[in-house]
């Protein structure tokens, strides 16, 4: 029988792949690919709005749930926000996490 239970987020998991960024209000376009919220903003600001990696065409899905303003993944924030509670107050507080190892382990800081 299947657990109900969503396997737990790596450090891996949780990166925005176009900042390299510990996820902020992960937004998951309708192709599956997700990115933080403002890296999204940021391609709104291009006119052919498109998914970065597999260029799937986004702008009329972008509209609607700009509109209905469903545009955060919530299950997903949540997740992120349960199982890393300090880096996303680190990043909501506009702290870098550049000078974490993201890996399978639980965050550890470099050492400088």
């Amino acid at each position: 029988m299947a657990s109900s239970k969503a396997k737990p987020l790596s450090l891996e998991d949780c990166r925005c792949l176009l900042c390299m960024e510990f996820l902020i209000e992960p937004i998951t376009l309708p192709c599956n690919h997700t990115v933080c919220k403002s890296c999204f903003k940021a391609l709104l600001r291009k006119t052919n709005l498109s998914c970065p990696f597999c260029r799937s065409l986004i702008s009329s899905w972008a509209r609607h749930h700009i509109h209905i303003n469903s545009l955060i993944n919530k299950e997903l924030w949540g997740r992120l926000q349960t199982q890393y509670p300090e880096e996303c107050r680190h990043r909501l507080s506009g702290e870098e996490l550049s000078t974490f190892v993201f890996n399978d382990d639980p965050p550890i800081r470099r050492k400088e």
